[in-house]
């Protein structure tokens, strides 16, 4: 059997916008990947308290789900995570902002609005919760995709799936299809770090999205339950150990 690799390391500084491709980074008990979901878009009908900054579901954010046209801006982070630039169609957009700074969050949200008008339902603001990660669960978790799965997943497609529609930490290669459905409960090495898998990762229609042209493309769902029954695609896992982790780096079941 081929070794299983570590093959992409991908965060999302910004929940809903593009990935930040990693090298490597450094992974922390009981913390989620660094600087991932720091922030989040909250939109105009959105509840959340910045008085009150804390862990929120994600129907109080933009996302691909209900917003998929944000799914189309290509965003450029520098290597903190925290400015960023966006180009669409291959044409610059959004000259970089800091999104640390007031005039930065402020320039990002009213970009998005102008650029989205009919979706932010209001106005936006930039949402920041130090040491959460606005992700789907409100636990740090690091999200793991198997690249076999997602290609069985497109055979049964009868086209590409791409990596990106299910917006995975964690890219692993050369373990067999859905292997993965049975490390739940058992600890996985990967490079430097040992993580406990915790449950399968149910999918929602944000996988439908396509990551290029922001339009919903694919009945993802549908496939996931006519062919296996169910519409799980990845699992999360916590980090138990930490250490450093590599694009490369072996991983393994303990």
């Amino acid at each position: 059997m081929s070794q299983i690799s570590l093959s992409r390391i991908s965060r999302y500084p910004v929940k809903g916008l593009d990935e930040q491709s990693l090298q490597q980074t450094e992974l922390k008990p009981g913390q989620a990947l660094p600087g991932d979901r720091r922030f989040a878009l909250a939109h105009g009908a959105s509840s959340y308290d910045a008085a009150a900054p804390a862990w929120a579901k994600k129907a109080h954010f933009l996302n691909w789900a209900r917003t998929p046209a944000i799914a189309s801006l290509r965003s450029q982070f520098d290597a903190s995570g925290c400015r960023l630039s966006l180009r669409e169609n291959g044409q610059d957009v959004l000259a970089e902002v800091n999104l640390t700074e007031p005039a930065g969050r402020d320039a990002l949200c009213a970009f998005l609005v102008a650029r989205l008008p009919n979706e932010t339902r209001g106005k936006l603001s930039l949402a920041e919760a130090p040491g959460i990660s606005f992700s789907d669960v409100d636990l740090p978790l690091i999200s793991i995709q198997n690249s076999a799965s997602l290609a069985d997943l497109a055979m049964h497609a009868g086209r590409e799936v791409d990596q990106r529609r299910m917006r995975g930490n964690l890219l692993l290669d050369s373990a067999a299809p859905w292997a993965e459905m049975a490390w739940i409960g058992k600890q996985l090495r990967i490079g430097g770090a040992v993580l406990e898998v915790i449950e399968a990762i149910g999918r929602c229609p944000a996988t439908m999205v396509n990551p290029e042209s922001g339009q919903r493309d694919l009945e993802t769902l549908d496939l996931l339950n006519k062919h296996y029954g169910h519409q799980d695609c990845g699992i999360y896992a916590k980090v138990i150990q930490g250490g450093m982790i590599k694009v490369g780096d072996a991983a393994s079941l303990l």
